[in-house]
């Protein structure tokens, strides 16, 4: 992912953004900003680069508009982040976020639904992994 400068409106140090959440924690002072997102590449569609793709999506580690099913229909990519997601992985997987900060979790290391419950890496939250959590 493309790490993003930001000050904080506090205590005014310099924070490193890598990662997409609703809020950004100071790691000096503690406080929380929102944070709306990265600038993402402005993608003309129709150029010779990106001229077969037919579909694109939101990509769920770093909420790009701009990430698209390759030509050949294995996997999908996301040219602002570097993310890649299978099609066999998206058939049969689930994209699981954090219920407080969205964090995308499938990509936390050790993330695993065996234990019912994940504690998000980012926030600490602990969300529900199981069935009865998916909506």
């Amino acid at each position: 992912m493309v790490p993003l400068k930001g000050i904080c409106s506090c205590c005014g140090a310099e924070l490193e953004i890598n990662s997409y959440r609703k809020f950004v924690k100071c790691p000096y002072c503690g406080t929380e900003s929102a944070f709306d997102g990265f600038e993402y590449q402005t993608i003309d569609w129709k150029s010779s680069m990106y001229a077969a793709v037919k579909l694109w999506t939101d990509c769920p580690v770093c909420r790009s508009p701009n990430m698209y099913l390759g030509p050949e229909k294995r996997a999908w990519k996301c040219p602002d982040c570097g993310y890649v997601w299978t099609e066999k992985e998206r058939k049969h997987g689930v994209l699981w976020f954090c219920d407080s900060c969205e964090t995308y979790l499938n990509i936390q290391l050790g993330f695993t639904t065996k234990n019912k419950t994940w504690k998000c890496t980012e926030c600490g939250h602990i969300n529900g992994v199981t069935k009865n959590d998916i909506y």
